[in-house]
C-alpha cells in the first residue's frame, strides 16, 4: 500500500508509509479558516448554480464538483509537503571521582572475614560487584571516569565497566579544585550527577563558589563514604626538633611531638633508635591522659665522631589506624673537639671552688679558672691557663662559654664587655651567670653586658647596694621545670625515667635546702626567657620564683643561675649531681659556638623546618676577617634536594647591612614546592665544607590526619540535593540519576505535493468533469 501510494505521488526523497513522515502545510491556515474557506467555496459555487435552468439534481452535482475545484485550488495554495523532522539525541553526563590519595590504604574498615582492609580494598571490591551495572550506564550514557588527590587524572573504563586503578599514592587531598576541574572538563553538555567515591578526608573541602555551578544547573552529587565511619585512634609524629651538632658523649634531647586523634586514650610507647644500627637509645611511654598533642623529651649520646642517624617511633599497645604517619628522622652531626671554657669569678666561694673541680675533671672540657681582685690581679687554674683575661675580639671567640661569677664589672673595659657581647650575638658562644652577693647581677645594670642578663634590672636600683634582686628570706629547694626537660637539663636523677628524684625537692634533708637564693620576680623576665628550675620556700607554702633560667641572644645563649649554693647538694650523693647538673648546662652553652669554630662563614636556614610555598631565609655570616675585606657583592648559594638528580636552584645572597663599607652578612629568600630535605651550600671554594639543610614538608600531610570525614560528604550531597549511597549499593547509581539528555531538532526533510502530477490530474479532472456535466444538461 505505501509503495503503490509512493508512486500515485511520485514521491522521490520520502515515503508516505515511513516513521516520523507527516503531512503539513508550508503555509498553515488555521482550522476556522478552513471552515470559512469551505463555507464560502460552498456558497460561490451554490451561487453560480441556483438560477441557472436546468435539472435540480444535476446543478447540485455541478455545484459539488465546483466547491471541490475551489477547495483543491485553496488546498495547493496553502502548500501541501511531506515532512520528516531530524532529531538528534545528546546523551548526559555522569562524572565518577575516585579518591586516589594516600589516606585510601589506610586498614581502618570491617572485611567479609572480619579483618581489617584498606579502604582501597572496600573501593575496589564496591566497583568490582557493580560493573555490569555501570557499564549499562555507560552505554546509555556517557561516562567520565577521574582519579583525584591534589589534582585530577582521566582513568580508562573498559566496555565491561572495568576501571583501570593503580595504587592510592596521593599526598594531598583537594576535594574541592577536582569538583571544580571535573566542570570545567564537561562544560557546556548536559549533566547527570557527579559520584564521589572517598573517604571525605580532605585539605580543601568546596567552597561556595565552587559549588554554585553545581547548585544553579541542579546537578546531584552522590556522595560513596568508604573506610570507617567512627574515628580509630590515630598516633602521629607531629615534630622532631633535635640540634643540629653536638659534642662527643653530649647528652642530645630529641624533642618529639605526639598528635593523638579519634577514638579513645590508647597506651604507647615513643623510642629513639639509631637507624643502622637499630640499637633502642631511649624510650618513654605516653602518659595516659596525654592531650592530642603531646610533646616529650628522648635523649641520646653518641661516643664517636660523625653523623647521628636516629629515627623515632611511636609504638601503640594495640594497632593505630595508620602506621605510615608514625615515625619520623632526625640527624645530628656530633664533633669531637674539646669545650673551651673559662671561669671567672671575683672570690673562692664554695661553688667556685667544686666548679672548679668539676670543669677540670670532664674530660671533653678545656678549662681556665681565674679569680680576679679588685687591682685586677688574678690567680690562675685549670687545664689550659689564659696568658691574660680576653683583651680582643679574636681572645673572646677563642672561647665556647664564659662562666662569669660574683665579678666586679669595673674590672673589665668597655671595649671587653662590648667584646663579650659580640662572641655572644655573632659567633654564637655561651655565657653562664651565677649570682652572688656581691656584684652579679646588680652592678652590671647600665654596661653592655647587662642585655646578656634573662631579666631587667629594676631602675632604681632594687632592695641591695649593687642594684640587684632581693634574696630569699630563707632557704629554698630547687624544682626542674618542663623547659629543663626539652633541653635534657636538670636530670639529677640515677636514670632518664627518674630525672629529678623527688627527694630533691624535700628540705628535711638538709642538703637539699640551698641556704642561700637570689629571688627573680616572674614579671622581671625578657619575654624570650624560658625558666629551667624555680625555688621554693623550705618552710613551707606557695611562694616560688624562677632559679635557673636561659635565653637566646643573638646567635649564642646564656643562662642565669640564681643561686652559689649547688656544692651542698655532694653532702647527699657526692659530687654526681653537681656533673650532672653543670655539665649538660654548658654543653647548652657550648653548641651553637660548634656550628661556627674553624669556619670562614655560618650558614643558616630560618625556618629549618618549612612547609610548601613557604618562604625560607638564607643568611650567611661571615667571620673570617679575609673574606669581609674583600667585600663581595653578592654570594651564590645551591639549594638541592637529597636524593635527587635535579639541577639544584641558584639563589643570589645580598649585604643585608646598610652603608656598610666592608659587608659581613648576605641574605636572600627561598621556597620550595616539593616536600623533602634541601641542602644548601656556597658556590666556591673558599666556603667549601659550610652547609645548612631545610626539610620541607606539605602544608597538611595527607596521612597526619588519616581519619575519614563521611560528614563532609554528607554535606557535600545534602548541598547540591544527591544523596549518600553506601559502597555495596553502588550498581543502584542509575536509578538515583536523573535524564538530562537532549533533544536537538535539525533542518526537516521536505517534499511538496503542490507540484505533482497528481495534483494537476486532479485539478485538470475536475474542471473537464465539471465542464462535460455543463455541456449534458446544455448550460455550456
Amino acid at each position: 500500500m505505501s509503495a503503490w501510494l509512493d508512486r500515485m505521488l511520485s514521491l522521490k526523497n520520502l515515503s508516505a508509509g515511513s516513521a516520523g513522515v507527516e503531512f503539513e502545510l508550508a503555509r498553515p491556515i488555521p482550522g476556522w479558516a478552513w471552515l470559512m474557506i469551505g463555507a464560502c467555496c460552498v456558497a460561490w459555487a451554490s451561487a453560480t448554480y441556483i438560477r441557472l435552468l436546468g435539472h435540480k439534481g444535476a446543478r447540485t452535482g455541478l455545484a459539488t464538483l465546483r466547491t471541490l475545484l475551489l477547495l483543491l485550488i485553496a488546498l495547493l495554495l496553502a502548500g501541501p509537503q511531506l515532512v520528516r523532522q531530524n532529531e538528534r539525541v545528546e546523551p548526559d553526563w555522569v562524572v565518577v571521582l575516585l579518591d586516589r590519595s594516600a589516606s585510601m590504604g589506610v586498614a581502618d574498615v570491617e572485611g567479609p572475614d572480619g579483618s581489617r582492609e584498606r579502604r582501597e580494598t572496600q573501593l575496589r571490591r564496591a566497583l568490582a560487584s557493580a560493573m555490569k551495572p555501570l557499564a549499562d550506564l555507560a552505554h546509555a550514557r556517557r561516562v567520565l571516569v577521574l582519579g583525584f588527590d591534589a589534582g585530577v587524572q582521566e582513568l580508562a573504563m573498559g566496555d565491561d565497566g572495568s576501571i583501570s586503578l593503580a595504587e592510592p599514592a596521593g599526598a594531598r587531598t583537594s576535594l574541592g579544585p577536582a569538583l571544580e576541574q571535573a566542570l570545567r572538563r564537561v562544560a557546556g553538555r548536559p549533566l547527570a550527577g557527579v559520584v564521589v567515591l572517598s573517604d571525605g578526608r580532605s585539605v580543601e573541602q568546596p567552597t561556595r563558589a565552587q559549588l554554585r555551578p553545581l547548585q544553579s544547573r541542579q546537578v546531584p552529587v552522590i556522595a560513596v563514604p568508604v573506610g570507617s565511619a567512627s574515628a580509630p585512634t590515630d598516633f602521629s609524629i607531629a615534630r622532631v626538633e633535635a640540634p643540629g651538632l653536638a659534642y662527643v658523649r653530649d647528652l642530645v634531647p630529641v624533642s618529639v611531638t605526639v598528635d593523638r586523634r579519634g577514638g579513645s586514650a590508647m597506651p604507647a610507647r615513643v623510642r629513639l633508635l639509631d637507624r643502622l644500627t637499630g640499637e633502642v637509645l631511649d624510650e618513654q611511654r605516653l602518659p595516659p591522659d596525654a592531650t592530642d598533642q603531646h610533646t616529650l623529651t628522648l635523649t641520646a649520646k653518641k661516643d664517636d665522631p660523625g653523623d647521628g642517624d636516629w629515627r623515632v617511633e611511636v609504638l601503640p599497645d594495640l594497632p593505630d589506624l595508620s602506621g605510615e604517619n608514625n615515625t619520623g628522622d632526625v640527624r645530628v652531626e656530633i664533633v669531637d673537639r674539646p669545650i673551651r671554657v673559662v671561669y671567672i669569678d671575683g672570690y673562692p666561694r664554695w661553688e667556685y671552688r667544686h666548679l672548679k673541680d668539676i670543669l677540670v675533671r670532664e674530660p671533653s672540657i678545656r678549662s681556665a679558672t681565674m679569680m680576679l681582685a679588685a687591682d685586677r690581679r688574678y690567680l690562675q687554674e685549670g687545664t689550659e691557663p689564659l696568658g691574660a683575661i680576653p683583651r680582643s675580639r679574636e681572645d673572646w671567640n677563642a672561647i665556647d662559654v664564659i662562666v662569669m661569677g660574683d665579678v666586679r664589672p669595673s674590672l673589665f673595659s668597655e671595649q671587653q664587655l662590648d667584646d663579650l657581647r659580640s662572641m655572644i650575638a655573632d659567633r654564637g658562644g655561651g655565657l653562664i651567670w651565677i649570682g652572688g652577693p656581691g656584684y652579679t647581677p646588680g652592678a652590671w645594670r647600665g654596661t653592655p653586658a647587662s642585655d646578656l642578663l634573662p631579666f631587667s634590672l629594676a631602675a632604681d636600683g632594687g632592695s641591695l647596694a649593687a642594684g640587684g634582686p632581693r634574696p630569699w628570706a630563707g632557704p629554698v629547694v630547687m624544682k626542674a621545670a618542663p623547659a629543663a626537660g626539652r633541653y635534657a637539663l636538670l636530670q639529677l636523677g640515677e636514670s632518664s625515667a627518674d630525672p629529678w628524684p623527688g627527694e630533691l625537692s624535700d628540705p628535711s634533708l638538709g642538703w637539699t635546702t640551698l641556704r642561700w637564693a637570689q629571688r627573680i620576680e616572674p614579671s622581671t623576665l625578657k619575654p624570650t626567657t624560658e625558666v629551667l628550675a624555680t625555688a621554693h620556700s623550705a618552710g613551707g607554702g606557695n611562694e616560688s620564683a624562677p632559679l635557673v633560667m636561659t635565653m637566646r641572644y643573638g646567635a649564642g645563649r646564656v643562662a642565669y643561675v640564681a643561686t652559689d649554693e649547688t656544692w651542698r647538694y655532694r653532702y647527699g650523693r657526692g659530687q654526681a649531681m653537681m656533673e650532672r647538673m653543670w655539665i649538660p648546662l654548658v654543653r647548652l652553652m657550648a653548641r651553637e659556638s660548634l656550628g661556627r669554630s674553624g669556619k670562614a662563614a655560618v650558614l643558616s636556614a630560618s625556618p629549618d623546618q618549612a612547609v610548601s610555598g613557604q618562604q625560607v631565609q638564607i643568611t650567611l655570616r661571615l667571620v673570617d676577617q679575609a673574606l669581609i675585606e674583600k667585600r663581595p657583592e653578592q654570594v651564590r648559594v645551591r639549594v638541592s634536594r637529597t636524593g635527587s638528580a635535579g639541577r639544584p636552584t641558584e639563589v643570589t645572597l645580598r649585604p643585608s647591612g646598610q652603608g656598610e663599607s666592608a659587608p659581613a652578612v648576605f641574605q636572600g629568600a627561598w621556597s620550595a614546592s616539593d616536600p623533602g630535605m634541601y641542602e644548601i651550600d656556597p658556590d666556591g671554594a673558599l666556603l667549601a665544607g659550610i652547609k645548612a639543610t631545610v626539610r620541607v614538608s606539605l602544608p597538611e600531610d595527607e596521612l597526619r590526619v588519616p581519619q575519614s570525614d563521611h560528614p563532609a560528604l554528607a554535606a557535600l550531597a545534602d548541598a547540591t540535593g544527591g544523596i549518600v549511597l553506601p559502597p555495596d549499593r553502588l550498581g543502584e547509581l542509575a536509578s538515583h540519576l536523573p535524564n538530562r539528555e537532549l533533544r536537538l531538532l535539525g533542518q526537516p526533510d521536505v517534499e511538496t505535493l503542490w507540484d505533482k502530477p497528481i495534483a494537476w490530474v486532479l485539478l485538470i479532472s475536475l474542471l473537464a468533469m465539471e465542464w462535460v456535466g455543463r455541456r449534458l444538461i446544455k448550460l455550456a
